[in-house]
């Protein structure tokens, strides 16, 4: 496939391997001269308690997962063969047509990925009687529809999201800021 703006892939690995693949992947893409690239081992910031504090701790957004940004235009170049060789490597997200340059919703996480420099920081969000959560602030803006649950005590809310035909919810913190009404309900 021939694009004219730069693609992103999506590689699948081995859970708990994926650093030691994104720096095997890195130095792979460079050794074969593709051009500019990025590899991203994508990370939220969950709230945590130890010890009766909270902190923030870097967890894997969607584990076995690795994004490439790369600014090549024909994906024909691209060395997969030789990224999905490392120890760890399983596969690239690939499409009926043949491509694996993401597309769709797949694309749109990859940009958005991509835009919050690989950490999904926390957000703020809104409860407010008789309406839905409202994020009004922070990078899952705009993933309101997506809202399966929400954890008020723990802080946080689980989003849905589809990459490749696979749904799985995955669990954010978030900040909840005070709603102007005085009751407060679960969604």
């Amino acid at each position: 496939m021939i694009s004219e703006a730069p693609v992103y892939f999506c590689l699948n690995c081995f859970a708990g391997k994926e650093e030691k693949v994104r720096d095997a992947a890195e130095k792979c893409i460079e050794t074969a001269g593709a051009g500019d690239f990025q590899v991203w081992f994508p990370l939220k910031q969950n709230r945590e308690k130890r010890n009766g504090v909270f902190e923030m701790k870097d967890r894997p957004l969607f584990p076995g997962y690795l994004f490439i940004w790369w600014d090549g235009t024909d994906e024909t170049v691209f060395p997969f063969r030789e990224v999905q060789s490392i120890n760890g490597a399983i596969r690239f997200l690939r499409y009926e047509s043949g491509s694996r340059a993401l597309m769709g919703a797949d694309l749109a996480y990859a940009e958005w990925i991509h835009l919050n420099r690989g950490i999904i920081r926390e957000s703020k969000v809104r409860l407010r009687e008789g309406q839905r959560l409202q994020i009004v602030e922070g990078p899952l803006k705009g993933f309101d529809g997506n809202v399966t649950k929400v954890d008020k005590h723990g802080r946080r809310i689980k989003v849905r999201f589809d990459l490749g035909g696979l749904i799985s919810e995955v669990s954010f913190s978030v900040e909840f800021l005070e709603s102007h009404s005085k009751k407060i309900i679960e969604v």
